[in-house]
């Protein structure tokens, strides 16, 4: 981007981002601004998975606070519907490294065949192409290919994924972009939508967070997914906020949390009443009273690791061990959503709010019993999720 470009792109952030809104114009899109929700850390490098392949790396499938994979994917494939087969994700977010073109290349972890036509709102083109790496990362997270003897494992590993660039190159966009990619999806039959990003107003330098139905034009597109029968899955956002997401329109999107490696809210994640359900973000524990899993500081437990790249070398993907954030969390929870509509285990079309209501009945009840702020219905148990109904016992 040149000099000039830069600095229009900053006048323009300026501009919307003083735009503060009260309560009462919360419904409008002016001043608002979407960025990804995620947390940024040092990336420690490596070529390939950590000793001892994916299960030495990804405590958050198979760890004692993860999502019980492993079980999940037996279970599945028992059913037909092995590792998500069938069913497509859209991934809204700063693009895919999904084919090669020009100095951008095709993630190693996913498979060509694994695609299907995508669109880039912020270039208006049809190749969605990652220049900030986020998207990669969380489809990584979704539907990285299993058994290729490299780097990790996909929730969902043989979903398709829908690359939808709604980010630019430092991981912002508009409510505008974002409403137009949801119904992109919807026309190209999507079963699933991925929002890991965030909404948020106020001055550039001390943002205000806001939960993703603010947006009137966002709203209006996910009230369209849902008649659509699309589950939405959404990053509930990492500013620590206890007010977002909020509960007015919650049944739009299913909001989700960050925990850490020890089962306790991440200290960056958002749990406002509209908080539905929590997965690993990885980072450090929040202060949460009486919660015997949280011990801020120390020690640390690990973050998530996936296959993407650093900004500045789009061609070279590596084990990026060090990210945390909501934006870890919510492609779990895709990717579960797409176990459970491969394996027909609510029958063969059920609605968003069905699968959104078997998610909660299924998962692992943490901090104080049943649902509260911290945790909503708890973390999410693909294990569980994937058992046939009359049989459905949270894991843990």
């Amino acid at each position: 981007m040149s000099l000039s470009a830069q600095l229009r792109r900053s006048v323009a952030v300026a501009c919307a981002a003083a735009v503060l809104l009260p309560a009462s114009a919360a419904a409008s899109d002016a001043g608002l601004w979407a960025r990804a929700a995620y947390v940024p850390n040092d990336s420690g490098m490596a070529s390939a998975a950590a000793d001892g392949g994916w299960t030495a790396t990804q405590w958050e499938l198979n760890g004692p606070f993860g999502i019980n994979a492993p079980l999940a994917w037996t279970q599945a494939s028992r059913l037909g519907g092995s590792g998500g087969r069938g069913i497509t994700v859209a991934v809204l977010d700063s693009g895919i490294a999904y084919a090669d073109r020009g100095p951008y290349r095709r993630s190693p972890d996913l498979a060509r065949s694994r695609f299907v036509r995508g669109y880039d709102f912020v270039d208006e083109d049809p190749y969605p192409n990652d220049e900030f790496g986020h998207g990669t990362f969380v489809a990584s997270t979704i539907a990285a290919t299993a058994n290729n003897a490299y780097g990790t494992i996909g929730v969902a590993y043989r979903a398709r994924i829908m690359p939808l660039r709604v980010l630019d190159t430092e991981g912002r966009g508009y409510p505008s972009t974002i409403s137009r990619a949801i119904r992109f999806a919807i026309r190209r039959g999507a079963d699933v939508i991925n929002l890991s990003l965030e909404l948020y107003d106020g001055p550039v330098l001390a943002p205000t967070p806001r939960s993703v139905t603010a947006s009137r034009s966002v709203r209006s597109a996910l009230v369209d997914a849902r008649r659509a029968g699309i589950v939405v899955i959404s990053a509930a956002g990492n500013s620590s906020d206890p007010k977002v997401p909020a509960r007015r329109y919650d049944t739009l999107a299913i909001n989700v949390g960050g925990t850490t490696e020890h089962g306790c809210l991440g200290d960056y994640s958002n749990h406002g009443p509209g908080l539905d359900v929590v997965a690993p973000g990885g980072g450090d524990d929040a202060e949460v009273p009486d919660d015997p899993h949280c011990a801020p500081g120390q020690p640390l437990g690990r973050d998530i690791s996936g296959i993407s790249f650093r900004a500045e070398s789009p061609s070279r993907f590596e084990i990026l061990p060090r990210f945390r954030g909501t934006s870890n969390a919510a492609p779990q929870v895709a990717g579960v959503a797409a176990l459970v509509l491969a394996s027909g285990v609510l029958g063969a079309d059920p609605t968003p709010g069905e699968v959104e209501r078997h998610l909660e009945r299924t998962a692992r009840d943490l901090g104080a019993p049943g649902h509260d702020r911290h945790y909503g219905a708890g973390l999410i148990d693909a294990a569980a999720a994937t058992q046939p109904p009359a049989a459905v016992t949270p894991s843990g």
